[in-house]
């Protein structure tokens, strides 16, 4: 098949739906399809981009700098030389938008959307507020988003809606958009080196790795990506001071990738709160570096609620490398009545209250795996099955 996607930036580590694409199009590309991202708003670029990804993905990357008008005719004009079969459209509002929202998008959307008779839009994003206790000012954002998400709907009229949540999905329900689920894979390749000795010497002194003997005596955690605002350290690192009491193991709390603003104020005042346990900032990683780091946690902190676990990409990359993710935010119930079952992954642990005993039992591993492959395969066959399907009408 001839697959194209459009998504925000395509610029590798930088967007984690731009590297979410990149991933899904490189496994796709693996499986003998022919794919084409196309990046409508690069925040990296200043001109034009041409260039061949991962797999011999082509890749055309569109600066945001350029118009809106001019980022859609250029897309829609590659789309008509490349001619996909299918064509994915990777939404979330404020990736097309600073502020959220799509109308400047909407008024040019219908050139793109005659340029492929066959869409998918994939919701990696919806509206924002829809929790409760959100502000008045949010919840308006809000209405604006939904409604300009409906009308995005309305003009790609695809043939296939699809999110990464059963959250979304019942959000998505509730202003008449049915979705199916398609959950997301990893974008961090499982690297065949475990890394352990690179992961040794960051538990060390500088210059001094600890032994491989000496690992056991030390419990570690880690974040990958943004801290949002609202993480709350407790109750996890009360729990982690109750094994520490029974164990006397040394307890260390790492992070890689960007932080984010917020992030980094909440994490400058974790050494005074708790100065018992050693906190190491590592920054930005290669790709091979980040696969070492995920996979040598004895587990991962995870900052996204545990309702829209889903949606989170660091989460989905740490799974793939086995290691369990303690979720420690449970603060965010949407406004409507769902009825949502719980995440099943054994991987996934809630940690909103203590979890001593947990860590003191063992937390579950799994072999690593890199799910872009299963996921390229189940998205084709979803792509199969859709082709005589009608293409979805008004909303």
């Amino acid at each position: 098949m001839k697959i194209a996607f459009v998504t925000s930036s395509a610029e590798p580590g930088r967007d984690g739906m731009g590297d979410y694409t990149l991933s899904l199009a490189a496994a796709l590309s693996g499986l003998g399809h022919s794919v084409l991202v196309i990046g409508l708003a690069d925040r990296w670029i200043s001109e034009v981009v041409k260039s061949t990804g991962e797999g011999g993905v082509a890749v055309e990357r569109l600066p945001v700098g350029f118009s809106m008008s001019d980022r859609i005719d250029h897309a829609a004009a590659r789309l008509r030389e490349f001619g996909p079969e299918w064509a994915s459209f990777q939404m979330s509002c404020y990736a097309y938008n600073p502020k959220g929202l799509l109308f400047e998008m909407n008024r040019h959307l219908g050139r793109l959307a005659a340029a492929c008779e066959n869409w998918q839009v994939m919701f990696q994003e919806l509206w924002i507020a829809f929790q409760t206790g959100s502000s008045l000012k949010n919840r308006l954002v809000g209405a604006l988003q939904r409604h300009s998400i409906r009308r995005a709907v309305r003009t790609l009229r695809p043939k296939l809606l699809q999110t990464s949540t059963p959250l979304f999905q019942a959000l998505l329900r509730t202003v008449g958009l049915e979705a199916s689920v398609l959950p997301l894979a990893g974008s961090i390749p499982v690297d065949p080196d475990p890394g352990m000795e690179w992961f040794l010497q960051v538990l060390g002194e500088p210059g001094i790795p600890i032994s491989v003997e000496k690992r056991r005596e030390h419990l570690v955690g880690g974040f990958f990506g943004a801290i949002y605002p609202g993480w709350e350290p407790e109750p996890l690192f009360s729990s982690l001071r109750k094994v520490v009491a029974k164990t006397g193991q040394k307890v260390t709390v790492l992070a890689a990738g960007r932080m984010g603003g917020g992030g980094e104020a909440i994490w400058n005042r974790l050494p005074a709160a708790y100065p018992d346990i050693r906190f190491h900032k590592l920054g930005e990683l290669s790709v091979s570096r980040v696969s070492h780091y995920l996979r040598n946690l004895d587990f991962a902190i995870a900052a996204t609620p545990w309702v829209a676990i889903g949606k989170s990409s660091a989460t989905a990359a740490t799974l793939d490398h086995g290691t369990p993710v303690m979720v420690t935010r449970n603060d965010s119930q949407p406004r409507h009545p769902l009825k949502l079952e719980a995440p099943a992954n054994p991987l996934l642990i809630l940690a909103d209250r203590d979890v001593a005993e947990r860590l003191l039992a063992g937390l579950p591993r799994a072999v690593p795996r890199h799910s872009a492959r299963d996921l390229a395969a189940e998205f084709v066959r979803r792509m199969e099955a859709g082709k005589s399907a009608p293409r979805l009408g008004t909303y």
